[in-house]
């Protein structure tokens, strides 16, 4: 399987790209693939024409799996879990609430932790969105705390077994991990660093800070 991922990145985006996403599932999933890398263009988008015709909008990650093409994070998690059977449940009920907690990530979630990053990413510079951040922390405020409560007593948001629901929401968390967020949410805290002890991320990482040529833990 191919996979397209960023060779190049400016230092603010380091670690933050949602290529991790699929080269994560990739490793838990024991799914052999190659990465092919892209420069990231001067508006995060990129450069290359030839790309538009794998990736429509020119976005990053996209898989080639002998032919088939996919793209969007969320579905290429999905897509991944169901190809190996691994990181979801077989059933139907319990694959459904796999699909729930990564569309809760992904709807609920980062619509409101990217705004925050990218706020304390442009300061000053963008007073509008600097404006606008205490009103997105406010609606992560709906959605962290019941989060919060349930990996209390359970080490994964599906309960015992680390899905490709934990995937995606483990790097949404990792879009506010510089903030005074998480600080406030201690099991969110915990159930973070406990998906990031996984072998499977730490291979992941160490390999995306080589590709893009950087200081190992530049991206952690």
């Amino acid at each position: 399987m191919k996979v397209y991922v960023f060779k190049s990145l400016p230092p603010f985006l380091w670690g933050y790209t949602r290529d991790i996403r699929a080269m994560w599932a990739l490793e838990e999933c024991g799914i052999a693939y190659e990465t092919i890398g892209l420069d990231c263009g001067p508006n995060g988008l990129q450069d290359e024409t030839w790309f538009e015709k794998i990736s429509p909008f020119k976005q990053i990650p996209a898989i080639d799996d002998d032919g088939y093409i996919l793209t969007e994070s969320g579905a290429i998690l999905l897509y991944l879990a169901e190809k190996s059977g691994k990181l979801i449940p077989s059933d139907l009920q319990g694959r459904a609430q796999v699909y729930r907690w990564l569309i809760t990530s992904l709807n609920n979630i980062e619509p409101f932790a990217l705004p925050v990053l990218f706020a304390d990413l442009q300061g000053d510079s963008n007073p509008h969105l600097k404006a606008l951040r205490p009103w997105h922390v406010d609606i992560l405020g709906r959605f962290l705390p019941k989060i919060d409560q349930i990996v209390q007593n359970q080490p994964f948001l599906m309960g015992s077994s680390f899905t490709v629901a934990d995937i995606a929401f483990t790097c949404v968390l990792r879009e506010i991990r510089k903030t005074e967020i998480l600080a406030g949410y201690p099991n969110i805290v915990k159930y973070r660093s406990r998906c990031e002890e996984r072998p499977a991320f730490g291979k992941v990482l160490d390999a995306y800070e080589d590709r893009l040529g950087i200081a190992r833990g530049s991206a952690r």
